[in-house]
């Protein structure tokens, strides 16, 4: 009883000092382990498009995604939504989670991941340890504000909370939306970054919906975009088209122009434009009532975690022309986490990647062989610019030594307005099993 005794105290003080000598040889585990075979980091269009192709190609498979959130908010046919545009309710952009699980019938952990080591296979969340054999990693991006404010993580935090970027679900869109409601008149201001972003439409079809929702409401407001570049980096022609004349009086396009700083409490957005005449930038300050400033974009921080290679500029190394991480051969890396391919960071292209991952893996899984460079993906990404017309930009890729790339750009009509809402619904009620 003495010795039990004492054994109990023993091991309750080497907890508390931290020391590791009893603990060393009667470990006392925290957290449950699990095991599956393929582990989905990521429940946004990536992961569940992976899930789904894996279990209708191998239906005993044992799948399991981990995901943080308890619901599906889609970022595709957001900015229909903050625009107002009929038929486009805030109920057709979330989903649960459930449908999909039961129709195609794999593992779903509702948790959030804390860290992976690739070494042992092991991805650590709040309350489990996972085992796998193979792991897909759909984690998408992170804010790279040290971009724009340097070392002023509280400029940071007040630019997220005061001028939501909008590129991540859903709490960015709800603010968004809060602030298009309201709006009385004024400037609203959108910042594009030089670097990539995901889905590089989102803030010149933000512009067309938000000054759809001025001219729906009689609203006293411009949209003024702040863009590095010559022309917008997604359909130039199509926006340039619809900025010059739909919204001619609304839409303020300053191309060659930089974010250099914002002033929240004055509403001042500091800028440097090109000036032709001088051939040197020259310095610009633009009042606002509401900003959307994107800073730009770099891969989710557990790329890193896990230790997996990355370029300078933040997005993850891969193995052409495989979805396979540089760094670890049972490691796919797919969706706007990766920067190795010219693939637009789009749903579609997620989904594209996710059905040759599923491709690669059921060879690997039965000893064959599976061609990437005659399995390229394919891309379309739908622009609505109007309460009812749309623009569309098609990518088809080769691959020949290097990735060669097809595009080929929609007329702006209503007809392609009522296939981005089928494509929209085909999508979604495909991955959700509806």
């Amino acid at each position: 009883m003495e010795r039990r005794n004492f054994f109990k105290v023993a091991v309750t003080a080497s907890a508390l000092l931290h020391t590791n000598t009893l603990l060393a040889k009667h470990k006392i585990p925290t957290k449950r382990q699990v095991k599956t075979t393929v582990a989905i980091c990521g429940g946004g269009f990536g992961g569940l498009s992976t899930a789904k192709f894996l279990k209708e190609l191998n239906p005993n498979l044992d799948v399991t995604i981990i995901e943080k959130n308890d619901s599906f908010f889609s970022c595709p046919f957001s900015n229909a939504w903050l625009g107002g545009l009929k038929n486009i309710s805030l109920e057709e952009l979330n989903f649960d989670y459930n449908s999909a699980i039961n129709k195609y019938n794999y593992n779903f952990i509702n948790d959030l991941i804390l860290n992976i080591h690739t070494k042992s296979k092991t991805i650590y969340t709040q309350d489990l340890e996972i085992k796998y054999d193979y792991m897909i990693m759909a984690v998408g991006i992170e804010y790279n504000y040290k971009k724009l404010f340097k070392r002023d993580y509280q400029k940071a935090k007040e630019a997220l909370r005061k001028a939501p970027p909008g590129l991540k679900p859903s709490n960015e869109h709800y603010a968004l939306k809060r602030m298009i409601k309201n709006f009385k008149g004024g400037n609203f201001v959108l910042t594009v970054p030089h670097q990539t972003i995901k889905c590089p439409l989102v803030p010149y079809e933000r512009a067309c919906m938000i000054a759809t929702y001025f001219m729906q409401n009689n609203i006293d407001g411009k949209v003024i975009i702040i863009d590095p570049r010559q022309r917008p980096a997604a359909k130039p022609k199509k926006f340039l088209q619809v900025f010059n004349t739909i919204y001619k009086d609304i839409i303020e396009y300053r191309n060659i122009t930089r974010f250099k700083d914002v002033d929240f409490d004055n509403k001042i957005i500091y800028t440097e434009k090109f000036d032709k005449k001088e051939l040197d930038y020259v310095s610009e300050q633009i009042s606002f009532e509401e900003a959307s400033i994107i800073p730009p974009n770099i891969a989710n921080k557990l790329i890193k975690k896990a230790k997996l290679k990355t370029y300078v500029g933040g997005w993850a190394k891969l193995k052409e022309p495989t979805m396979r991480s540089i760094s670890d051969d049972d490691v796919y890396i797919i969706g706007d986490a990766q920067g190795q391919y010219p693939y637009p960071k789009s749903a579609q292209m997620a989904n594209s990647c996710a059905y040759i991952v599923a491709q690669d893996l059921t060879a690997r899984f039965n000893n064959t062989t599976f061609d990437h460079k005659k399995n390229m993906p394919s891309n379309i990404c739908y622009s609505m610019v109007s309460k009812n017309k749309a623009a569309s930009v098609s990518h088809f890729y080769k691959y020949d030594k290097i990735i060669n790339i097809e595009s080929q750009t929609s007329k702006i009509d209503k007809q392609t307005a009522i296939l981005a809402k089928n494509w929209y619904k085909g999508l979604t009620d495909d991955i959700f099993g509806l």
